[in-house]
Parts: structure tokens; sequence; C-alpha cells
């Protein structure tokens, strides 16, 4: 019997807006570990005005400076149908800083504006008088949520980024942190807790970028992808992940965090 030839597709959304400090970086990692494995692997880019599609298997969306969030927002209040759709099929979004924002139910600006989000985590997002001593800027070290994980291959239990935001976070009751806090400040200067998962969407406030310093992250995103297309039979190929680990202990070393 032949192997089966697996394939994915990738969509970054709105690259030429949001792509703050390196977030390209998580979809070269994405493509990387799947072309190392001999997983096909097709990278699609989806701008204003484009029409969203169904037939993506992960869809990528980063961070940006606030008036960008806004006119992505408008674009993708208009699709907002199209990504519910593909949530509800088990698509795989990873939403990052900005994009983890537009996701939540709404955002609050310091002038007391309510911007409505898309809905779809159960969160919100509330832009702070004191923004000065509120931002969450630095590295950060956070010991993942294993609750959000199901695959063996999670046999780190840190995540190592870099957050720099003003808005503070609030996630409800439908939904779960990726991580608590070690180090840094996460979604909010308060509760220690960073990014959020609901079903196969994974938000974060970490750049750096994310996933090259977290190879196991961007595994667990591939094997979801693979599991909703192929089924329960999936596993994924170990890689020589030592360089990316040496990475991410410096990381955890640099942080006085024991890995």
């Amino acid at each position: 019997m032949m192997k089966q030839k697996y394939r994915l597709t990738i969509t970054h959304l709105y690259p030429e807006l949001l792509n703050l400090y390196g977030d390209q970086g998580n979809i070269i990692a994405l493509r990387q570990r799947c072309e190392w494995r001999d997983i096909q692997v097709t990278i699609k880019e989806v701008k204003l005005g484009e029409q969203l599609s169904l037939r993506s298997d992960i869809f990528f969306i980063g961070g940006g400076q606030d008036q960008d969030e806004y006119r992505v927002y408008k674009e993708l209040l208009k699709q907002k149908t199209i990504i519910v759709d593909a949530i509800e099929k088990g698509r795989v979004f990873l939403a990052v800083c900005a994009g983890f924002q537009l996701f939540g139910k709404k955002f609050l600006s310091g002038k007391g504006e309510e911007i409505p989000g898309l809905g779809i985590i159960d969160s919100e997002t509330i832009a702070p008088g004191d923004a000065v001593s509120m931002r969450c800027l630095g590295n950060i070290v956070t010991k993942i949520n294993k609750d959000a994980m199901d695959i063996d291959a999670v046999s780190i239990d840190t995540l190592v980024g870099f957050e720099n935001h003003i808005g503070q976070t609030y996630l409800g009751k439908n939904v779960v942190p990726l991580g608590y806090v070690l180090k840094g400040k996460g979604n909010n200067a308060k509760e220690g807790i960073e990014g959020a998962v609901y079903k196969n969407v994974f938000c974060s406030y970490m750049h750096g970028s994310l996933l090259p310093k977290n190879p196991h992250l961007a595994d667990l995103l591939i094997f979801k992808a693979l599991k909703n297309k192929y089924g329960n039979r999936v596993k994924l190929k170990k890689l020589n992940d030592k360089e990316e680990l040496e990475a991410h202990k410096a990381m955890l070393e640099m942080m006085g965090v024991r890995g």
C-alpha cells in the first residue's frame, strides 16, 4: 500500500497590514516544518478586497498598528460567515496580537469608544487610561495549558516570545488560556494568563516570531490541520529540532526559568 501524501494549504491574512515584529516568520516556520516532513504545502496571501476561501487548512493573522487593525476589522466583518464556517469545520487559526483582539467580542479604546469585534473568541480588550504603567512589553515565558492540547508530541511545557501591547484582554467563560505566565505579563497586567484557545483557534500576544522558537506549537497546529483533513490516524514524523530548542532554552535561561 502506498503511503498517503499529505497536502496542506496555509493562508496568511492581510500581510501588507498585519506583519508586526517579524510575524511573517510564523508562515516560514509552518512551511519549512511541513516540507521537512514531505508534506506538500501551498502558501496563499489574502489582501484587502480579496475573498477568503474555506479550502485552506491553516489561517494566520498577525499584529499591526491600531489604524491598520481597524481597516482589517471592517474587511473581516464582511467575511465573518466564512470565518465562522471555517472554524466550525475544524480549520486551524493562529491569531497573534491584533488578530487576537479582532477575534474577540469588543475593544474599548482609551477614549471610551467601543469597537465591536468579530465575536469568535469570548474575550474583551480594554485600552487603559494609564497606558504607560499597564503596557505589556518585553520577553515573556509561559507554561502551556495542557488542557488546551491533545497531542503527545507536545513534550515541552513552555512557550517563549516577545510581547508589546497596551490593550488589556480578558477572557470569558467559553475560552481557555493558551498558557500561564512565568515571566512577563500576558493578556493583561493582572491575571497572569496568556493567549486563548477555542476549538482549533489559537490566540497569543507573542511576537518574535512565535513559532520558530516554539517548534512544538508549530507541530501542534500542523497536526491538528492534518487530523482535521485526513482523520485520526495522522502521525507526525519527528524532526531534529536541536537549533530551535537551543533558541528556546536560551530564552528560558535569559529569563531565569528552568526548562
